[in-house]
């Protein structure tokens, strides 16, 4: 028999109305030890809210879900998901709704990730995917099986799926040709060891453009591992510096990874630009503050999160977006370090 509500109070030791509550998140005049003795019950009940019962009643949670793979422990630290999901949260704030965030692993496809859908606790979802394009798909596929009311954060080239992105093929397209107007034929890039759509974006636009430069892509000038971290990106700017024939110009997948490159280049008594160009990706708060001021392509993360909020709530409330996919620019900031 399906677990009622009175079966979670009992065992909680509360009124029917106090679960009720802490199952409607109405909680603000609730204690704590409360709501943890009433939630815990429900998990030793196995009870979940009975989402067609109460979409009788309001036919909506108010709730949007921000749903990420992201293989970093700690992931909300990042500063580009927190650009993003500041924007979406602004949005969700004006229009008077909630916010739910939920991780996975992206090492293989993890159906705990679609919960907040599953269970009807969230009208729609915001997907920043990473890990393989083939899994991400698959990701995409299973979204598109339990609701029509999503966005993705990645061109997937298929016009029933709302996408938000960024121009990183072109800001990265850009970026290189600065460096080979400059005089540099060595030019590398690096990047995280999972794989980001924004990453794969930028990685194509920096091979274009070497290509169209007529400079012979070569696999020695580039490293796509670890997390993003300027540990990282140092320990990556080391090992560039050892090869034969070393690059003179690096184009870091963002700007954590740029600043320790630069870290690693002067503990070498290298100066940056003189002897050593640097650009780095997304123009973080810090990037113009760091020495030299960082170079760098500025993406739009906030932006991103507010319009992909904004096309979500009006396809849940039925409105007409003016948008199905959006595609922001990017803009170089030419800084100091290149």
């Amino acid at each position: 028999m399906r677990t009622r509500l009175k079966d979670v109070a009992a065992l909680a030791g509360v009124s029917v109305q106090t679960v009720s509550n802490v199952v409607n998140r109405r909680v603000a005049e609730m204690s704590p030890e409360t709501r943890e003795r009433v939630e815990e019950a429900m998990r030793k009940l196995n009870y979940y809210p009975n989402s067609q019962a109460r979409g009788l009643r309001s036919q909506k949670t108010s709730t949007l879900a921000f749903l990420l793979l992201d293989p970093d422990p700690r992931y909300l630290a990042d500063p580009m998901t927190d650009l993003i999901i500041s924007g979406v949260g602004a949005v969700a704030r004006e229009r008077g709704y909630m916010l739910l965030v939920h991780a996975a692993q992206p090492d293989q496809l993890d159906h705990g990730l679609f919960m907040p859908i599953q269970q009807g606790r969230a009208d729609g979802a915001l997907l920043l995917l990473s890990g393989d394009p083939s899994l991400r798909r698959r990701y995409i596929d299973e979204m598109q099986k339990l609701t029509t009311n999503f966005v993705v954060f990645e061109d997937v080239n298929d016009d029933s799926v709302a996408t938000v992105t960024a121009n990183n093929r072109q800001g990265a397209y850009d970026m290189t040709r600065r460096f080979v107007d400059a005089g540099h034929t060595r030019i590398a890039f690096i990047g995280s060891g999972t794989a980001w759509p924004m990453i794969e974006q930028r990685f194509e636009g920096y091979k274009q453009a070497l290509q169209d430069a007529r400079i012979v892509f070569d696999p020695a000038l580039t490293r796509f591992e670890g997390e993003w971290d300027a540990v990282t990106g140092g320990r990556l700017m080391s090992q560039l510096c050892t090869e034969t024939d070393p690059p003179t110009a690096l184009l870091a997948g963002n700007d954590l990874f740029a600043i320790g490159a630069i870290k690693a280049l002067k503990e070498r008594g290298m100066r940056v630009p003189d002897d050593f160009a640097v650009a780095g990706f997304d123009d973080f708060a810090f990037a113009e503050h760091t020495d030299p001021p960082l170079t760098t392509v500025r993406i739009p993360g906030f932006e991103m999160g507010h319009q992909a909020a904004t096309l979500l709530i009006d396809r849940i409330e039925g409105k007409d977006p003016e948008i199905n996919t959006g595609v922001l620019p990017v803009d170089i900031k030419i800084r100091g370090s290149a």
